[in-house]
C-alpha cells in the first residue's frame, strides 16, 4: 500500500528535519504502540534528511499504526532530541476505541497499538526511554 502523502497544519511553519514523534489524543486517551521486545512507546521515527519533521512524525504513525493523522503544533522535545508533535486523528475515532489492527507492513516490529490512559500506566509498563512525566505533561497540553 503507498504511503499517504504528509498532512501537516497550514498553521505551521515547517521545522528542519528532526527525529519526530506523535501524542495522538481521543479525548482522555493516548494512541500508544508496543513492539514484541518493548513496552508502550509513541508513534516515532528516526532524521529523515530529505524531510521536515512534522513529515517524519507523520510517516512514524502511518508505518507503525496505519493511522492518517494530520501533524499539528510541536508540544516539546526529548532529552533525546525528537521533536513531539500533537497529531490529530478525525473520522469519528474517539476513547471508545480501545486498540487498532496492527497494519500488515508492521507486524514484524509492532505487536499492538492501543489507546489508554497515560495516567492509568506505571514508568514499568513504557519502554525504558520514555519519560512518562514529560508524556504526561504533553498531553495535557492538547485541549
Amino acid at each position: 500500500m503507498a504511503e499517504p502523502m504528509c498532512r501537516t497544519s497550514e498553521a505551521e511553519t515547517p521545522s528542519p528535519a528532526a527525529a519526530a514523534a506523535c501524542i495522538i489524543r481521543l479525548d482522555n486517551k493516548l494512541v500508544a504502540i508496543a513492539s514484541a521486545d518493548s513496552g508502550w512507546q509513541l508513534p516515532s521515527e528516526k532524521f529523515q534528511a530529505n524531510q521536515s519533521a512534522q513529515c517524519t512524525a507523520h510517516q512514524a504513525v502511518w508505518q507503525s499504526t496505519g493511522l492518517n493523522v494530520e501533524v499539528a503544533q510541536k508540544l516539546g522535545e526529548t532529552q533525546d532530541h525528537i521533536q513531539i508533535y500533537n497529531c490529530i486523528l478525525s473520522n469519528g475515532f474517539d476513547s471508545q476505541t480501545n486498540d487498532f489492527p496492527v497494519p500488515q507492513w508492521a507486524q514484524y516490529k509492532i505487536a499492538k497499538v492501543a489507546v489508554l490512559n497515560p495516567f492509568e500506566t506505571t514508568p514499568a509498563q513504557w519502554s525504558n526511554d520514555i519519560d512518562l512525566i514529560q508524556i504526561r505533561t504533553l498531553f495535557n497540553q492538547i485541549n
